[in-house]
This record gives C-alpha cells, sequence and structure tokens, in this order.
C-alpha cells in the first residue's frame, strides 16, 4: 500500500465500468447543492448563527464547541438577512463534507480496489441524514473534515514532519470545535497499531507517533488557550462546558436516541446494511491481523450511538465517516455479488427520494418572521424565543433543546423570570411546543418552573 489512497482513485476516472459512479456522485452534489439554498433553516443553525453574531459584537463568553462562531462570525457583517448568511455558511459546510467523502475514498482505496472504495463514499454522501444535514451549519462537518483529514495523513503519509505537524493542527483544531472528538480515539488508535506494525524501523515510527500525539495535545491546549485570553472568564468558560457537558451527556440510559438509529436504516438501506454486515466481512476478509485490527477499530465509534444523548441526525455526519471506511470490505463484497450499476441506481434513488422528501415552502415563512420582527422592531431588542431565531439581536434565554432543558431545571441556565427581571424582553416569538402550550394551556407548559410560566403568561 505505497500510495495515499487518492492516486487509484484518480486512475481510475476513465474506466467505463465506474462511469454511473461517477454520474451519481455529480448528481448527488447537484441534489445536495440545491438543499443547500431551499432546505429548511434548523432551528440550531439559528442558534449557531446567533453565537456568531455574538462573537462579532464581542458577547460570545465560550471557548469550547464554538469554533464555527468564530471561524464565521463575518457573517454579521454581511448586508443579507439570517437565511441567506446561513445559506452563505452551508456553502463552506457541503465543502467540509465533500472533503470528508473524498477522505473516505481515498482511505478505503489503502484497503479494497477503486469500485468499493468509491462505493463506501457514495453510500455515505447519498446516505439520508448525510445528504440533509451534511452542509448544515453546525461544529459536525467541521469535526468530521478535520478529524478524517487527520486519519488520512497518518494511513497514508511516510510520517514526515510536515504531514505530522499538519495531522497534530486539524486534531487542536477539532479539539476546539467540539469535545465529541474523544469518539475518535479508537480510529486513530488502531491507524497508529497499523503504522507500528507494518514499520520497518518500529522505533523510528513510535517516536513519529509519539511526536505526533504530544503535537496535538499541544495544539490543542495553544489553540484553547489563546482563544481564552479573549474572554473574560478565561479557564472557567472552558471548565464550565466540559462540567455541563460531562454530567448532562451521558445521562440517558442505553441508546437515548434509539428512533434515529432505525430512521438512518431506513434512510440509507445500502450503507446501513454494509455497516452491519462489516464485522462478517472482516472476519473473511483476506487480511493481515493488523489490517483487520485497524478496521475493526474504524467501527468502535459508532458504539457512541448507545449512550450519546445527543446522537440526533445530524450527529451521524460527525460518527460515520471511520465506520463507513472500516465497511470496506462490506463494499468489496457488495460488489462481487451484485452488478455495479445495480448498486449505484439504488444510491442515486435514495438520494432521490430524500430531495423529494425535503419540504421547500418552510424557508420563505422562516424569512417572512424575520422581516416581521425588525419591522416592528426596527432597533435591537431582547427576546425569548427557542432557538435564537433573531441573529442580530440578543436572546434573553437558553436554547430550548432537551440539553437546554436539564441544564435550566438542574438550575445551571438561568429561568425566564430571572433574565425578566434583569432586562426588558419586549419580544416572544412562540416557536416551540413549550412556549405555544405554556400560552395556550390552562395550567401553563409542566417543562417550566411555575414561576415562569407565569411570569411568561403575563
Amino acid at each position: 500500500m505505497n500510495h495515499s489512497g487518492f492516486e487509484p482513485l484518480v486512475a481510475a476516472r476513465r474506466d467505463p465500468a465506474l462511469a454511473a459512479i461517477w454520474i451519481v456522485f455529480a448528481l448527488t452534489l447537484a441534489l445536495q447543492t440545491e438543499l443547500v439554498f431551499n432546505r429548511p433553516v434548523n432551528w440550531d443553525e439559528f442558534f449557531h448563527l446567533t453565537e456568531g453574531h455574538a462573537f462579532a459584537q464581542g458577547r460570545l463568553s465560550e471557548v469550547l464547541q464554538v469554533l464555527y462562531a468564530r471561524a464565521f462570525g463575518w457573517l454579521a457583517w454581511l448586508p443579507l438577512d439570517a437565511v441567506d448568511q446561513i445559506r452563505l455558511a452551508r456553502v463552506f459546510m457541503q465543502a467540509c463534507n465533500l472533503f470528508t467523502v473524498v477522505a473516505i475514498c481515498a482511505m478505503a482505496a489503502r484497503f479494497v480496489p477503486p469500485a468499493p472504495a468509491l462505493l463506501a463514499g457514495l453510500a455515505y454522501y447519498t446516505g439520508g441524514y448525510i445528504l440533509q444535514h451534511g452542509f448544515s451549519y453546525r461544529a459536525d462537518p467541521i469535526a468530521a473534515a478535520l478529524l478524517m483529514g487527520a486519519l488520512w495523513i497518518l494511513l497514508a503519509s511516510r510520517l514526515r514532519a510536515p504531514a505530522l505537524a499538519g495531522a497534530a493542527i486539524l486534531c487542536g483544531l477539532a479539539v476546539l470545535s467540539t469535545i465529541k472528538v474523544i469518539f475518535y480515539a479508537p480510529a486513530f488508535a488502531g491507524i497508529c497499531w497499523l503504522r507500528l506494525a507494518q514499520a520497518d524501523d518500529r522505533r523510528a515510527v513510535g517516536v513519529r507517533l509519539a511526536a505526533f500525539v504530544l503535537g496535538s495535545l499541544a495544539c490543542s491546549a495553544l489553540f484553547v488557550g489563546l482563544t481564552m485570553l479573549t474572554l473574560p472568564e478565561g479557564f472557567a468558560a472552558a471548565g464550565k462546558t466540559l462540567h455541563t457537558s460531562g454530567t448532562m451527556m451521558f445521562n440517558e440510559g442505553l441508546f437515548p436516541r434509539w428512533p434515529y438509529v432505525f430512521m438512518a436504516l431506513a434512510f440509507a438501506p445500502v450503507l446501513g446494511l454494509a455497516v452491519l454486515a462489516a464485522p462478517a466481512a472482516l472476519v473473511q476478509a483476506d487480511a493481515g491481523r493488523a489490517v483487520k485490527l485497524v478496521m475493526a477499530s474504524m467501527m468502535l465509534p459508532l458504539l457512541s450511538l448507545a449512550f450519546y444523548r445527543n446522537s440526533f441526525p445530524y450527529y451521524y455526519v460527525f460518527i460515520m465517516p471511520p465506520a463507513v471506511v472500516g465497511a470496506a470490505w462490506s463494499f468489496q463484497q457488495l460488489a462481487h455479488q451484485f452488478p455495479l450499476r445495480l448498486i449505484t441506481l439504488a444510491l442515486a434513488a435514495n438520494a432521490l427520494l430524500i430531495s423529494l422528501a425535503t419540504p421547500r415552502e418552510i424557508m420563505p415563512v422562516q424569512r417572512q418572521v424575520i422581516a416581521a420582527v425588525h419591522e416592528i422592531f426596527p432597533q435591537p431588542v431582547a427576546y425569548i424565543d427557542f432557538p435564537g431565531m433573531i441573529v442580530d439581536y440578543p436572546k434573553a434565554n437558553f436554547f430550548m433543546t432537551t440539553w437546554g432543558f436539564q441544564k435550566y431545571w438542574a438550575g445551571y441556565k438561568p429561568s425566564f423570570s430571572q433574565v425578566m427581571r434583569d432586562q426588558t424582553v419586549p419580544l416572544m416569538i412562540v416557536n416551540h411546543e413549550v412556549l405555544a402550550d405554556n400560552q395556550h394551556e390552562p395550567g401553563g407548559s409542566p417543562h417550566l418552573l411555575p414561576e415562569d410560566r407565569l411570569a411568561l403568561r403575563e
């Protein structure tokens, strides 16, 4: 395997047997690009853009998990409404998603021929959750691209200093992007083990890999430290993030989001079947122990679905890429059992169905609501809503996700009545069922503290 994985893919680009795969790649890119501009804005995309505006206005107090806010804070300076700003951010996220697809194909091509390697990338790209959320303005597309880039470098490079430094920088940025990077640890460990097992001079390779690990830790500390210097709370801000994340993100038992697992299989059947068949394919594969070990390690991040409370559809964009590489032999078996054109046709049909099922009529309504608020309140005012829909105005309350409500009930977030005592809040946008229930049900919403029910109703 004396290639990066990209060379055999480039060499195969004129293979007529692979023409159908390239056509479906182009079709999927076109379908996803249309969704970039017309798929309704997700609620947390509004929240993320709100944090980008907070950074531009000097109000962002978080350190970890807000790389997207700092990287796209310049959106606040553009003469565009929130919807168009998110559309623009989505273009960059789509580029990250495309890079992840390339990394999947190139890494898989280190172990299997070009056809199954390309099928692996295409199955990921046409998967329902990935097609719909791979371009979303979130940390997940960024983190997936950064970590897959680092894994690709470790797997395919000669482990020289510039390559290792680049991989360490990517890992450091990934840590700044999300603390979920810890879920990729088995994949990194497996690739390091493979490089050691295949090395002629294991001591020299071991030293280089140790340098990569230390460099990644140093880059992470450097980037986080530099960010802390810009905040009044400093190290306390990062400590608060780690504390709340550790206490709130793993406390809902096994498979806390199990319905989404089944929907992931339904919305991407070819990908789902290949991943499920990967362990059996791994046992049957004609490969050495070290290679099998690294492929198994690439599958291990998926175990996070069993306990990670925020494993919603967008999470699959982040957690699936290494598992798709680990399933490379499944795709090789698939290519042997069925005609290549039939498989690509199934993947194309999946992408088309997902695109057709996506509503387009919601985004214009979102734009109308935003315009109406700016017409009624031409000057910024504090407001209460679910995600932070009016991104250039200061949101008064917490982000009303399930995690947000857990922190609210645990006392980590201020109550509605408290924020209304601290500042004037003349606006509430009823864009969450809890807010709607509280305003219309006789007893208010049971999801709110008693004093908050009364304060919001009055």
